[in-house]
């Protein structure tokens, strides 16, 4: 099988390799996320405010709901928008109620709904640091050399007296990097290394803080350090955060844990605590464990858990991870910021004929994977299409939780379209993306096959323009150079001359070409660039576009080259390439 054969397959099984609809309301935030925010411990924080702006037709009818209960929100009075020159917006008032929260950090949601509008619902994700100076201070470490650190949040800059009341001079306290200037919230380091000869055992230390601004800072920290022998686990995930819907399956994670000390872990077994009791745990192995969310009893809504485990770390008392469950009602769901291209899965602008994913739930029953082996692409797999701007679109590949599809190549440059999932006659919300001419995103191999955003690029005899030695599947590989020609993969191009047809398979006599492409190689102090011999679609396949290129001489060279496209004006992502002299 070709290259472009197996990247445009692996686009078809979801691996990764015109104007908006009439008379609808559309939900737009001033922002989607506040935070981090840094918050003094027995303290509320400062009240935040976030806008909602109808960006469609018609009016929005708000709700919202939160998703724990020191996190508040209210609606405003509508008022001239603040984020943008001119229309009227609704301030959401978000109150941060968090006097009885212990010191840490939390991330919760504002859930924003205006029924019927393009982009609803939506989330406001809300995260704050419960940050003060405490009196003590724990921490477990190995012996000879062995390294624990905790972080302290003064509200000035602190000066700190450093006393060890045993074990040597295993104690310090660091500075945040960048002072000055100060902001409450930027972390003090402290920070043990245990001592050559300093044998297992509890050893106390003080630092004395003072000349913080705020008096409660200005105490003496007792910090105790266990050395052990024994294992000290470290885990991977502060919290973890599931969706499901009601009546489905269960939610999963997978939660790794490390060890930072000797011996060998071995996690023992895994509970899980929940007011609902949806929650539950199980040892995978010896340092991992599996959460599981039961949404099939449960109303739409956040709900709330913990994990625990049992180890033989010397800290395993340290340890437990909260949980978070997000149920939404039955039917089809895309995700808040779930349609993105196939190249570096981000969501951004796609343009006519591009390849996007969509990612949510509910596209498909049970964990069925459906692909398209037709041409022209058909328009529906099993009980699942996708709609942009309420057309059809050509369908590469369908799961429960990811659609891959084209852009029908009749959308108009410069205005949104919107995007909806219907799964056996039930439709899911609909949600906008932007649309532009082009939007040229190189291909990028995924970190399994080879580490460090290299672009899909082959060689004239052709092996990739990977470091030497590399391999991925038959194909090896080894650095390009100046003169030699140069085959990139990309998508996002565009319409070509002749224009392709929106689902068919692209032509080779003639070619469907775009302009040339103008690829830039290196940074942004040396770069050099070249125009494309050719630019436009893969003959037989649909959405896939390749760009030749000869490699010009002057060119950087090194095992990870960053290279771009520009095309019209829209620069691409940028990836790597090797290049020998």
């Amino acid at each position: 099988m070709s290259l472009p054969t197996r990247i445009y397959a692996a686009a078809v099984m979801g691996v990764v390799l015109t104007s908006m609809a009439n008379a609808a309301p559309r939900l737009l935030l001033s922002k989607t996320s506040v935070g981090p925010l840094y918050v003094a411990t027995g303290a509320n924080g400062t009240a935040q405010t976030v806008e909602a702006f109808n960006a469609g037709d018609g009016a929005l009818n708000l709700s919202i709901a939160t998703s724990a209960s020191w996190l508040g929100a209210a609606l405003a009075t509508p008022a001239p928008c603040t984020f943008q020159a001119t229309g009227t917006c609704t301030p959401i008032q978000i109150s941060l109620n968090t006097s009885a929260l212990a010191d840490g950090t939390y991330t919760e949601f504002v859930v924003v709904t205006a029924p019927g509008a393009v982009d609803s619902p939506q989330q406001i994700q809300v995260t704050i640091t419960i940050a003060n100076v405490p009196a003590n201070v724990t921490l477990y470490a190995a012996p000879n050399g062995g390294t624990a650190s905790a972080n302290i949040y003064p509200h000035s800059t602190v000066v700190g007296v450093i006393s060890t009341q045993s074990g040597g001079n295993w104690l310090t306290l660091q500075n945040p990097s960048g002072l000055p200037p100060y902001t409450f919230g930027s972390a003090y380091s402290v920070q043990a290394i245990t001592q050559s000869g300093q044998a297992p055992g509890t050893y106390t230390g003080t630092i004395a803080i003072g000349g913080s601004t705020f008096a409660a800072d200005n105490q003496n920290v007792t910090v105790t350090l266990n050395v052990t022998n024994s294992p000290i686990i470290q885990v991977a995930n502060t919290g973890v955060k599931l969706t499901g819907f009601q009546g489905g399956p269960k939610a999963t994670a997978t939660v790794n844990f490390t060890n930072l000390g000797f011996g060998t872990l071995s996690i023992s077994s895994a509970a899980g605590t929940s007011p609902n009791n949806f929650l539950s745990a199980s040892v995978t192995n010896s340092t991992s464990i599996l959460i599981s969310a039961d949404p099939s009893l449960l109303s739409p809504g956040f709900y709330s858990g913990t994990v625990t485990i049992a180890s033989n770390a010397a800290n395993n008392a340290q340890v437990s991870i909260p949980v978070e469950l997000n149920v939404s009602a039955p039917g089809p769901a895309i995700t808040q910021g779930g349609i993105v291209n196939i190249a570096n899965f981000t969501s951004e602008a796609v343009a006519p004929g591009d390849i996007v994913a969509v990612f949510g739930d509910q596209f498909s029953p049970g964990d069925t994977v459906y692909t398209n082996s037709s041409l022209p692409l058909a328009i529906t797999l099993n009980t699942t299409q996708v709609w942009v701007n309420g057309v059809a679109a050509p369908l590469y590949f369908v799961s429960r939780q990811q659609v891959n599809f084209q852009v029908p190549y009749e959308v108009i440059a410069g205005q949104p379209a919107t995007v909806q999932v219907v799964t056996n006659g039930t439709s899911s919300t609909l949600r906008s993306i932007p649309i532009a001419a082009s939007v040229p995103r190189i291909l990028v191999w995924a970190s399994s096959y080879v580490q460090g955003g290299y672009g899909v690029a082959v060689n004239p005899d052709s092996t990739l323009a990977l470091p030497a030695g590399t391999t991925i599947g038959a194909f090896n590989s080894h650095p390009t150079k100046a003169g030699a020609t140069l085959i990139l993969y990309a998508v996002g191009l565009g319409q070509t001359n002749p224009a392709a047809t929106t689902g068919a398979a692209a032509g080779s006599a003639p070619v469907e070409s775009t302009t040339p492409v103008t690829v830039t190689f290196g940074n942004s102090t040396i770069p050099v660039t070249a125009q494309s011999a050719f630019s436009g679609l893969v003959p037989t396949l649909v959405g896939l576009y390749q760009i030749n290129v000869q490699v010009p001489n002057g060119v950087p060279t090194g095992s990870s080259v960053p290279i771009t496209l520009s095309l019209n004006g829209n620069v691409s992502n940028s990836v790597n390439i090797a290049i020998s002299q």
